[in-house]
């Protein structure tokens, strides 16, 4: 399990928007996102690197903290 921090998680709409964009890398599957802390934790099969991850979640509208 690997895990962000991630900025500007505000509601569920938020969780449902970063599930659904990350849905659509190869080999990614979020296991949670706490809405108070922003801290995405995240099962990878190691088929997309972080840097696309983080990429991923900036494109989104929710940088990461690293």
């Amino acid at each position: 399990m690997e895990s962000l921090e991630v900025k500007n998680v505000k509601c569920g709409g938020c969780v449902d928007a970063i599930k659904n964009g990350l849905a659509e890398l190869e080999g990614i599957e979020v296991k949670n996102i706490d809405i108070p802390t922003g801290k995405l934790d995240f099962e990878s099969e190691g088929k997309t690197p972080l840097s696309t991850v983080k990429e991923k979640l900036d494109s989104l509208g929710y940088p990461t903290n690293a």
